[in-house]
């Protein structure tokens, strides 16, 4: 498992608590790396997620963070803690939502979440 691996970790977890259901058992395939990673973005998703929202509200044009499809919400989120508060390169934390969004989401969900990160990459 890479990085892109450790963030679809990451997102999944996020998506689950959104629920409040019992994460399933997606660690087991994890290496001590990836998990460290994932770890570290679930620790600033629960440190900072009045901030965070508040962030994406600010950005939603024509919508409120109740109406954003839960996936793509999960997903944004977990670009914007690595944005905020790791150091990755913006373009691949872009890229790699996008990606999430493609595979987990609506067809519209990639554009919809590039245009909300790279107005907050600004």
């Amino acid at each position: 498992m890479k990085r892109t691996e450790a963030r679809e970790l990451a997102f999944k977890t996020i998506y689950s608590r959104f629920f409040n259901n019992a994460e399933e058992d997606i660690f087991s395939k994890a290496n001590a790396e990836e998990l460290k990673f994932t770890s570290e973005i679930l620790k600033h998703f629960a440190n900072n997620y009045n901030e965070i929202n508040e962030l994406i509200t600010s950005h939603l044009k024509g919508y409120t963070l109740e109406r954003v499809n839960k996936v793509d919400l999960a997903i944004i989120i977990e670009a914007i803690i690595e944005l905020k508060y790791m150091d990755t390169p913006k373009q691949v934390i872009i890229n790699e939502a996008v990606e999430l969004g493609k595979k987990y989401s609506t067809e519209k969900s990639a554009k919809f979440i590039n245009g909300v990160l790279a107005d907050i990459a600004k």
